[in-house]
Order: C-alpha cells, then structure tokens, then sequence
C-alpha cells in the first residue's frame, strides 16, 4: 500500500512540475527584422532584434550599431535593456502571425510596426 501511494504522489508531483513550469510560449523568441516607423524611408533605419528564450536579446541595425541585453515581458509590455541604450525602454508589442509591432511607450524611443521574423 505504501508504494502504491508513493508512486501516485510521485506522478501527481511529477505533472505538477511539468505543468507549471511550462508557463505559456514566448511570442518574441527568434530574429525580427525591419525599419523604424517614418514618414519616408529617410527617416527610417533598417533593425533586427534576435530574442533568446533565456531573456537575453541582440540587437543590431543598419548603421552598424551592435548590441546585446536581456528583455522581460509582462502582459504585452516588453522592457528592452541593451548594453547601448542609457536605461530600459517599454515596448508594447504585438505578433501576429509571423509580424510583430513594437509600440514605444515614450516619446523618445522608435516604433517598429511591422516587424518579419526570419
């Protein structure tokens, strides 16, 4: 009886921890590329961000600016920390299908709109 009962609480245990740390998927993993929002190509610049599932993120663009961070999501805001940026900057992001729009929560940062994942 003891082992029954034993085996029954392993496997409960067993599932508890699979299913739990499953946690839902990270819509951001992979590499994004596209321009900055502008009025014209002019002001806009070619970028790719490459997101990790460990929370780190490369970031690079047309200029030649390279960078690494790491990145937190909670709900549909994105906090980006990148090794070139002076402090964090919010995203509110958007996937749809293999698109994804990040919307700047502050009036110095970029947008991106249409973002291609490759």
């Amino acid at each position: 009886m003891k082992k029954k009962y034993l085996l029954i609480v392993t496997v409960f245990l067993s599932l508890f921890l699979l299913v739990g740390c499953g946690g839902k998927d990270n819509a951001l993993v992979g590499e994004w590329k596209g321009l900055t929002d502008g009025e014209s190509r002019d002001m806009q610049m070619e970028t790719t961000f490459n997101f990790k599932s460990n929370g780190d993120v490369e970031y690079s663009n047309e200029f030649g600016i390279n960078s690494t961070g790491t990145y937190e999501i909670k709900d549909d805001i994105v906090t980006i920390k990148l090794e070139s940026w002076e402090s964090a900057k919010e995203y509110k992001f958007e996937v749809k299908d293999d698109k994804l729009s990040l919307t700047a929560q502050d009036i110095y940062s970029p947008s991106y709109s249409e973002m291609i994942k490759q």
